[in-house]
């Protein structure tokens, strides 16, 4: 087989593959178009073109669509399924192309090889170099062939996935709508039948609690094939599932001439669906120095505690929302021994991408301060309204890093001049030595005009653990 034999059989293979199935589609428009049928869910119609390439219409658009033959044609369902069955599509497309590819580079190098066994003089070297371009032709067809096979089979277990998905979904409606009918009868059973009625709605009951461990373990298998960790809470526990949860730990110490320890601890979780999003923040400081090893009595330097949790309530396609937060610190060294801090008022969500997430809020805090001291004076508790406004924004750097800022500017409104200024500031890098396992840096700052003790600083270093 010469070269231009090769040509013409490649191409007609070729178009051969792409109008095996061609099909005449006329539209309501009147439009006809000779197409390649690929897949139909209940309501629509996916076809490639040679022109305009993959398209999905409405079977409503389609005026022959009767006459159709969708044999062989993919049947899904709308959604995630109906995607995964065109990725299938695609990959199996490319698998095609790439097996085409590597039967066509095998007979050129049988080609490549014929001519080198007859050619002599100069020729030899051609020969040899055209048989040399034919091999690393063919280990690259073969290489993408390979390729291609695995995409075909990962796209199979993402339609299956989602198929299974599908399935234990409607399992729970069903499930749940035949709880419902079940419950209905049990309220219009009398004494004869209750008994009867009761063991029905006990019996859906487990028929609930089943679909909603298969609609599980089925969205597990989705996440796990997505390379995605699975949410099972704290430890396992099912505390704080489907949260984004993260503890993290830093301690340092000393022993020679001076013994000391500085411990810093926290647990952040987030939650957040479309009505709603809870945000959970919880901190814990120690540092202590003791002169010698057998003085007996260390020397506190810093002992404090902060509990934070805020409830954003959403509004439907607005970026406005409303909040109300709750915020407890205790310190040991501050004019003050607790306080609580509890805002309320409205907020903004300026940005929401995968690289960004920038936020602002603004409203009023009352401010609660207990145990308060005045020359070493035990003093009554105070009250006092503050105003509020500031940001926080969260940029994802890359797949592993994340860098976090917030600054919140508190003006009193109750002692007129007075304010105070909360930042923070942290730099999040994930590690492979562990799965959620990260290193994370924070810094923080607090400037109050009403302290003994103006301005407070501290950064940390810690290990953070994400589940």
């Amino acid at each position: 087989m010469n070269k231009k034999q090769l040509f013409l059989t490649s191409a007609l293979l070729a178009l051969s593959t792409s109008y095996a199935y061609a099909q005449t589609l006329q539209l309501n428009n009147g439009d006809s178009l000779e197409v390649e049928l690929i897949q139909e869910t209940d309501i629509t119609l996916t076809y490639l073109h040679t022109v305009l390439g993959k398209q999905t219409i409405q079977k409503s658009d389609i005026r022959n669509f009767s006459e159709l033959n969708l044999i062989g044609v993919d049947k899904v369902r709308e959604g995630a399924e109906g995607q995964a069955g065109l990725k299938l599509y695609e990959a199996e497309k490319k698998q095609e192309a790439a097996l085409i590819e590597v039967n066509d580079a095998k007979n050129q190098l049988e080609v490549d090889k014929k001519e080198l066994t007859t050619a002599t003089g100069v020729g030899v070297k051609i020969a040899e170099q055209k048989e040399l371009a034919s091999e690393n032709r063919l280990v690259t067809a073969e290489k993408s062939l390979v390729t291609a096979n695995a995409a075909v089979v990962a796209a199979k277990a993402k339609l299956q996935t989602t198929k299974n998905i599908s399935v234990a979904s409607e399992q729970v409606n069903l499930a749940k709508s035949e709880l419902k009918q079940a419950k209905k009868e049990l309220d219009n059973a009398d004494s004869k039948s209750e008994a009867q009625a009761e063991s029905k709605v006990e019996t859906a009951e487990d028929k609930v609690e089943t679909a909603k461990e298969n609609l599980l373990l089925a969205e597990g298998a989705a996440k796990t094939a997505k390379g995605e960790k699975i949410n099972n809470g704290f430890m396992g526990t099912g505390i704080f599932k489907d949260w984004d949860s993260s503890i993290n730990f830093g301690l340092s110490g000393a022993s020679d001439r001076t013994n000391n320890v500085t411990l810093n601890l926290g647990f952040n979780a987030l939650y957040e669906d479309n009505s709603r999003r809870w945000i959970f923040k919880s901190s814990y400081y120690y540092d202590a120095e003791g002169a010698d090893g057998s003085s007996g009595q260390d020397s506190v330097n810093d002992n404090q505690a902060n509990i934070t949790l805020i409830r954003d309530w959403f509004f439907s396609d607005s970026a406005w929302f409303a909040y109300a937060s709750t915020i407890y610190d205790y310190d040991n060294f501050k004019d003050w021994n607790h306080r609580i801090q509890v805002s309320t008022g409205p907020g903004y969500q300026l940005f929401k991408t995968d690289t960004w997430e920038i936020a602002a809020r603004t409203g009023l805090t009352g401010v609660f301060e207990f145990d308060i001291e005045v020359d070493g004076l035990q003093k009554d508790n105070t009250q006092n309204l503050e105003a509020m406004i500031g940001f926080e924004a969260k940029w994802h750097i890359t797949a592993k890093q994340r860098f976090i800022i917030s600054n919140y500017m508190y003006p009193s409104i109750t002692n007129g001049g007075e304010f105070k200024n909360l930042a923070n500031v942290s730099w999040i890098h994930d590690i492979d030595l562990f799965e959620g396992m990260a290193l994370k840096v924070n810094i923080k700052d607090e400037y109050n005009t009403s302290e003994t003790f103006v301005n407070e600083f501290k950064y940390n270093f810690s290990i953070l653990w994400a589940f």
